[in-house]
């Protein structure tokens, strides 16, 4: 443990080679996760080191909201040849019917891109108060438009412990899922990770 990491990079910086090949020294490094702000997914600069996760067969970890979403379909069109997990369900940060059905569209049109995975996490963040009934919609949304094959689980550990147990976590995801069959639960709970990041 951990059996896989994804680091941060600056993909934008001049020194981001090197910065991957002092995280690859590590040989559970697998994917790479860019904390940046502001308009940076058309930036040439990010995009000069985006490429380079192609060339060291690394994973791309990318929060966007559904606003943002065509920027990442563009990224996803220009670097076919990169696996790129979608965080935290596009984060849906509201809860009314509007903001759903624009964050669903969002979804369907990010889905297009096959070498776009979703992880479903985090939604707390956007619903510190939830419950079951109120993230069962998110969750079974991005089932149903990603399929059993192009999906994976996340906690959000530790940010998601502000505002819920570990367990309480768990045992939601396990009830939510309930209909899936043996095998579509376990791709979601730990294969699809296991095949993404060669664990």
């Amino acid at each position: 443990i951990p059996n896989a990491i994804v680091g941060h990079v600056d993909l934008r910086s001049s020194n981001a080679r090197s910065v991957i090949e002092r995280h690859l020294e590590y040989p559970n490094f697998k994917g790479i996760r860019d904390f940046s702000y502001g308009d940076y997914l058309t930036s040439s600069a990010f995009k000069n080191g985006f490429r380079l996760l192609d060339e060291y067969n690394l994973i791309s970890n990318i929060a966007v909201e559904w606003p943002e979403i065509n920027k990442l379909k563009n990224l996803a069109r220009s670097y076919p040849g990169i696996t790129i997990i979608l965080d935290h369900a596009g984060i849906p940060r509201e809860r009314n019917n509007e903001y759903f059905q624009n964050w669903k569209s969002g979804l369907k049109t990010i889905s297009e891109m096959e070498n776009v995975i979703c992880k479903i996490s985090g939604l707390g963040m956007g619903d510190h108060n939830w419950t079951i009934e109120s993230i069962k919609p998110y969750v079974e949304t991005c089932i149903e438009i990603f399929g059993s094959t192009r999906i994976i689980f996340g906690t959000n550990w530790p940010v998601d412990g502000l505002w819920s147990e570990y367990s309480k976590v768990i045992n939601a995801y396990k009830e939510i899922t309930g209909q899936l069959s043996k095998s579509e639960r376990e791709a979601f709970f730990f294969k699809n990770a296991e095949f993404l990041y060669k664990i």
